[in-house]
């Protein structure tokens, strides 16, 4: 089977094909993503259930933790009241295991873990694990040996199936980076007095390296020469063999995602329904509680057999259910209700076939039971969100965005003023939040003319500019800013840009 990754840098998305179909989209957001690492404050505790929520920064949700991931904020092992651990404007590190939905904030723990390629070092933890994956003793032993060696005295350490025939150097040089990594958090905390983000992977080349690259992948394509760069910067890093897996740079005109057709397939599993090659389709309805699938025969009766057309139908839908459940990213709990049979025999083999085409999947999906009603139950473990949350996110802030700006503009503007008042609110927003500014702008010979003003005077200005000989506009901090129409940022934005 043919295993490739196709990166689209600009976009900053990426996805796994296996035989030219689409079987993964791996994305790299802004927002909580899973392993960012955060100094947050204590905003509430709740005895009753032994949990807090932990503020993480001026903005956005607050993060939930549980008394079971605050092991090593334990001063005796016997302490079990989360009163006890924490207090209210505690300052407290950690980790984000599970990202956010749409009405929950994200899951969170103490116990750090440092992703590398080779290894994962936890510096709260004071053990040695090897992969389950690792399925040869002698190679088990091996790794183990080479643990107790390198593993540092106050840190723990677990060993990836990636490590299976790697040289020592290689993976001595992966666990010094990691302890750089751990050396740089905890200098960032010493001098942090106030909830932010320390540490997040924003490297979307290095996380398709590292996470998503494995010996089967024959060839890895993306549309730009810095990050093909990249790509060949971690190979050579981590001792890759660029002989096995090929990389190739995309310089056609027409974009790589529409090329792959990795736009076609987003919308694809954006639909609720699917139809199967057999001729049936399945429904797939997601909520925040659990996602429920139904399968239907649809025109599927090849054979004179019902009973054999039900079975052939149930185990179409099998496959299918479990390349959607990888496709959309669908987590927890998963209900399925595949065509009744009546034979035990049939049941069991749907099961065993079921359990088999699900073995592919990173998440470890778990059959769970029967029920007596034929409703098939299995649980998948969350890695972030999914398509469709992320997806939802993306139109619910385009909505508010739009509602905020027709409101506030006044009613008189022409509609076609709309749309140019939302690409300057756009241009506001990527100027003045998603750059960081030096604390003294030059404004030499700005004017700024007040309207009103009967003998029309104008200022001149050094560091900062008047909106009128009363009321001051600060480019620095925009909260002070209560005046400041939209139209006028616009001008200001247009003359700190030349």
């Amino acid at each position: 089977m043919v295993k490739k990754i196709v990166v689209s840098y600009f976009n900053n998305i990426a996805a796994i094909l296996q035989n030219n179909k689409i079987q993964e989209i791996i994305l790299v957001k802004n927002t909580y993503q899973v392993n960012d690492i955060y100094i947050g404050s204590v905003q509430k505790i709740f005895s009753s259930i032994n949990a807090a929520f932990i503020k993480m920064g001026k903005s956005g949700k607050s993060g939930f933790i549980h008394v079971n991931d605050l092991k090593c904020l334990k001063r005796q092992r016997n302490i079990n009241r989360i009163t006890e651990i924490l207090s209210i404007n505690q300052l407290i590190l950690v980790q984000i295991v599970k990202e956010p939905t749409l009405n929950k904030g994200p899951r969170l723990t103490t116990n750090i873990n440092l992703f590398g390629k080779y290894v994962i070092l936890m510096p709260f933890g004071n053990g040695i694990q090897i992969s389950n994956k690792i399925y040869d003793e002698n190679e088990r032993l091996y790794l183990y040996s080479l643990a107790l060696l390198l593993k540092p005295v106050t840190m723990g350490l677990l060993i990836k199936p990636t490590a299976i025939g790697v040289a020592e150097d290689v993976i001595i040089e992966d666990l010094q980076n990691l302890k750089n990594q751990w050396h740089f958090i905890e200098k960032s905390v010493i001098y942090t007095y106030q909830p932010k983000l320390i540490y997040k992977d924003k490297d979307l080349v290095k996380t398709v390296i590292r996470d998503f690259h494995d010996r089967n992948v024959q060839k890895i394509i993306i549309d730009s020469v810095l990050g093909l760069k990249q790509l060949n910067y971690f190979f050579n890093k981590w001792k890759l063999s660029i002989v096995q897996t090929k990389l190739q740079l995309y310089d056609k005109q027409e974009c790589i995602l529409n090329q792959f057709n990795v736009k076609e397939a987003i919308f694809h599993a954006l639909q609720s329904k699917v139809h199967l090659s057999s001729g049936g389709y399945i429904i797939i309805e997601s909520n925040e509680a659990l996602t429920v699938i139904d399968v239907n025969s649809g025109s599927f009766n090849k054979t004179d057999n019902s009973k054999e057309t039900i079975l052939r139908t149930n185990f179409y839908a099998a496959i299918e259910i479990a390349y959607q459940l990888r496709m959309r990213n669908i987590n927890g709990v998963i209900i399925v209700d595949f065509i009744d049979m009546q034979s035990q025999k049939d049941q069991l083999q749907l099961l065993e076939h079921f359990s088999k085409v699900l073995r592919s999947d990173h998440s470890k999906p778990r059959i769970v039971q029967l029920s007596e009603l034929g409703l098939v139950e299995l649980t998948r473990r969350r890695r972030g969100q999914s398509l469709q949350e992320l997806c939802n996110y993306k139109n619910y802030a385009n909505i508010y965005l739009k509602n905020y700006l027709l409101h506030n503009i006044h009613k008189s503007k022409e509609y076609n003023q709309w749309d140019k008042n939302l690409l300057i609110h756009k241009n506001i927003k990527s100027l003045f939040f998603n750059k960081q500014f030096n604390r003294k702008i030059p404004l030499y010979n700005k004017k700024v003319t007040h309207g009103t003003d009967k003998k029309n005077k104008q200022y001149n200005h050094k560091s900062f500019l008047y909106y009128d000989h009363i009321n001051k506009i600060s480019l620095l901090r925009l909260k002070a800013n209560y005046i400041a129409p939209l139209i006028l940022y616009s001008q200001l934005v247009e003359e700190t840009c030349l």
